[in-house]
């Protein structure tokens, strides 16, 4: 059986690449693979124009990993992995110890320092797993769910340094994380890419339209008393959107989907919505486009309901600037 088929990207550097993918995708896997973790059948990987298979040890120096499963001595310390990485890292030997003492205050893990990995909880061993994988600042990093378990403050420390020179490799199941993140994102469904592009760009492209949520005032004065104000918004909305389904309805607000082809133009759009404020009583409105997680389960659905084929893969390829290459590679 074929795990990972024909996914061929490219990273550069200051660029966060997002990959994502329901579980059982081939994520991990590809990962693994680029990190010659797990052998590949064929194909290649290029980091900093070193070939995994020929040059793995270049490759390695120019690589930092942060593993899905922590990859922790049960019998060291904290202090002591991150001292341990850090010389095989090629940090100078006079420099590790503030090199450590900086990840440790960073990550505020400084309190556990000498808690054997064993004794650490599990949130402790996902940043720590993140700072071993930062040692040595290598020029592309791969970070396998880094941030699960993690507090506020080490996601705020992840974010700022994921971000920067160097090319990153993330995945992720929080689609709000891949959104602030990444510049380019891919979709991986059952071991092939479906979809590669900006995440403006997947949501233009494969998003089913927009959401529109509106308030009404409970001080309007209706110009006609014997219509209610529901009665009128529902005219009002269907008037300007005749295919739109309201989703929800609670007191005041109502939320409506509105497919892609009943907008034309957003700005007459949003004039015919401020229009409302007068005409009918709308107090405020927000009108959104797809989100990256509609999308994310869009394409999730195909692996749900193992519909090979279900997408016309034609349809699905990005802009000649965001097309694969034959290899994963770091510039």
């Amino acid at each position: 059986k074929v795990v990972v088929k024909d996914v061929y990207f490219g990273v550069t550097p200051g660029e966060v690449f997002g990959l994502l993918g329901p579980n059982g995708a081939g994520k991990t896997t590809t990962l693994n693979m680029m990190t010659a973790g797990i052998p590949a059948s064929r194909g290649s990987v290029s980091v900093a124009g070193y070939d995994l298979q020929t040059e793995t040890h270049k490759v390695f120096q120019h690589m930092g990993f942060c593993p899905q499963q922590d990859a922790l001595f049960d019998d060291i310390t904290l202090e002591e992995h991150l001292t341990l990485y850090a010389s095989v890292r090629g940090v100078p030997w006079a420099s590790i110890d503030n090199v450590v003492n900086h990840y440790m205050s960073a990550m505020k893990i400084t309190e556990h320092a000498n808690k054997r990995a064993k004794e650490l909880s599990g949130g402790t061993k996902r940043k720590l797993s993140f700072g071993m994988a930062m040692l040595g600042d290598p020029d592309l990093l791969l970070l396998d769910e880094p941030s699960t378990g993690m507090d506020p403050s080490a996601r705020r420390f992840l974010c700022k340094n994921v971000t920067g020179a160097r090319g990153a490799i993330l995945t992720t199941h929080s689609m709000e994380e891949a959104d602030a993140l990444c510049s380019r994102v891919g979709i991986m469904v059952k071991g092939q890419l479906k979809c590669l592009g900006s995440t403006q760009h997947l949501k233009s492209k494969f998003g089913s339209g927009y959401t529109l949520e509106i308030k009404l005032s409970p001080s309007f004065q209706s110009s006609d008393p014997d219509v209610d104000m529901q009665t009128q918004l529902v005219a009002f909305v269907e008037g300007l959107f005749p295919n739109a389904k309201r989703t929800e309805s609670f007191g005041d607000r109502v939320i409506y989907k509105v497919p892609k082809s009943n907008v034309s133009k957003l700005s007459s759009t949003f004039a015919t919505l401020e229009e409302g404020k007068r005409s009918i009583g709308i107090e405020e409105y927000s009108f959104s486009q797809s989100t990256l997680e509609q999308v994310f389960l869009e394409f999730a659905r195909e692996q749900d309901d193992d519909r090979t084929g279900a997408k016309d893969l034609n349809s699905t390829e990005p802009p000649q600037e965001h097309r694969t290459r034959t290899e994963v590679e770091h510039v």
